[in-house]
């Protein structure tokens, strides 16, 4: 009987590159190149320091998600890889933004546009890395 050991550590291995990819590409993005942007468009709703929970269980929890739902089975390519994780990356960053769109004041399109879009290639670049560092490499 095969043991789920090698398809655990790889899920884990996988979860592992997805974080770290888009930990990495987050702190870029929101910490330098757009923080000018996000302050402008949220205003008196952004907050002045990060809070370290909700933002640990979201970088806990979506990487395994593009694991599980992306990568999971195994893509046929790297095309594949990025497609499916960039389509879950537009659906979880679209209801996120569309439900704030739809109800709140001041929440703009542009804010919209932008964070839809930065969560697809996000989720796409760490599904692509995990692909080619971890997934690629198993037997099928």
């Amino acid at each position: 009987m095969n043991s789920p050991r090698p398809i655990v550590l790889t899920f884990l291995a996988a979860y592992g590159v997805v974080l770290a990819v888009m930990g990495a590409l987050d702190a870029v993005w929101l910490g330098w190149l757009a923080i000018d942007f996000y302050r402008r468009e949220l205003g008196a709703l952004m907050t002045d320091s990060v809070r370290v929970v909700p933002a640990a269980l979201y970088y806990l929890g979506f990487p395994a998600a593009i694991v599980f739902l992306a990568l999971t089975p195994k893509p046929g390519s790297l095309g594949s890889a990025a497609l499916r994780s960039a389509v879950l990356g537009t659906a979880a960053f679209g209801v996120y933004d569309l439900t704030n769109l739809a109800t709140l004041r001041g929440y703009s399109v542009s804010m919209t546009i932008a964070d839809m879009a930065w969560g697809t290639f996000a989720s796409a670049l760490g599904g692509c890395a995990a692909y080619l560092l971890v997934i690629a490499k198993r037997p099928r």
